[in-house]
């Protein structure tokens, strides 16, 4: 129980990092449309609470834990021995003040917006997203090696936030009819850092796998790499996703606005297109979350 608590603390907390990455890195999108100002402006007060939140769950679920039952989160020494002795309580706590930072910034950012304040934001967010990686799996190794598989860990998870982050603001971008030109001007920029996030997930998934799944055939003999078959599957529905809105989709509503007539048809094939990205990219963190809580194969 105690697992699947930890579990679903750290799924939530991957999608609240995406969609606060997401809530700064394209903060700016629809500006000129009233509504989607006002969406842009609650969702990083939303989404940093959710991440404080999520993140003092994990916490306290990983302290229950190594307790052994929940009423271990009532021993106050355990807690000061996790977080003050150990390098997961001493960075996660260095997390949580940084969420608690992002809170106050998303509350100054609704109040008043600021290029300045919006940076900050940015800055907050992929700190939150690059520290997982003193945190979990890569963690345990030392060395160069260890070095590395941090390095790379850090990368695979600030890629797949810029890639999953936009896709709520593209979507709330192409319900807004009046925002379809720059919905087709958004997605053109896109493509290139979609095409860069992607190649950097193929890298340092490569590297991350040497570490934590060893060889090939652990792919289908353990729990860990099966796991990790079906996010690779997941992974490749994604980019057969995008690839579509980068061929297809996304020239269509080009085309349309440059003759002058908004086709429907195209806003609601591009926005049930990346829909579909969304939801696998959700079920990617679903894994991800899974796959932080068990042993990687490398290790059994």
């Amino acid at each position: 129980m105690m697992e699947t608590g930890l579990i679903a603390a750290r799924f939530v907390h991957y999608v609240a990092l995406a969609a606060l990455f997401g809530s700064w890195a394209y903060a700016e999108f629809g500006s000129a449309d009233a509504t989607l100002r006002r969406r842009f402006g609650r969702l990083p007060v939303a989404s940093s609470i959710l991440v404080l939140l999520a993140s003092i769950t994990v916490l306290a679920a990983t302290i229950a834990g190594l307790g052994g039952e929940i009423s271990s989160l009532s021993d106050p020494a355990l807690w000061a021995t996790v977080i003050a002795e150990t390098d997961f309580g001493m960075i996660w706590s260095i997390r949580m003040v940084i969420a608690v930072g992002a809170v106050a910034v998303g509350i100054n950012w609704a109040a008043r917006r600021g290029a300045a304040t919006r940076m900050v934001g940015l800055v907050m967010a992929g700190a939150l997203v690059t520290l997982i990686a003193w945190t979990g799996h890569a963690a345990i190794e030392e060395g160069a090696g260890g070095q590395l598989h941090r390095i790379a860990d850090a990368l695979h998870l600030i890629a797949a936030i810029v890639w999953i982050g936009a896709l709520l603001p593209m979507l709330w971008l192409l319900a807004v009819p009046s925002t379809a030109p720059e919905a087709a001007l958004r997605l053109t920029q896109f493509h290139a850092v979609g095409l860069i996030a992607v190649l950097t997930l193929l890298v340092t998934g490569t590297i991350n796998s040497y570490f934590l799944v060893g060889t090939p055939e652990a792919l289908v003999t353990t729990t860990y790499g099966q796991l990790l078959a079906a996010k690779l599957a997941l992974f490749a529905g994604m980019v057969a996703l995008a690839s579509g809105n980068r061929f297809r989709h996304a020239p269509a509503l080009a085309r349309s606005v440059s003759a002058g007539v908004v086709s429907d048809e195209s806003v609601a094939r591009l926005r049930r297109s990346i829909r579909g990205e969304m939801i696998l990219g959700v079920l990617v963190l679903a894994v991800v979350a899974i796959l932080g809580a068990i042993a990687p194969a490398a290790s059994s």
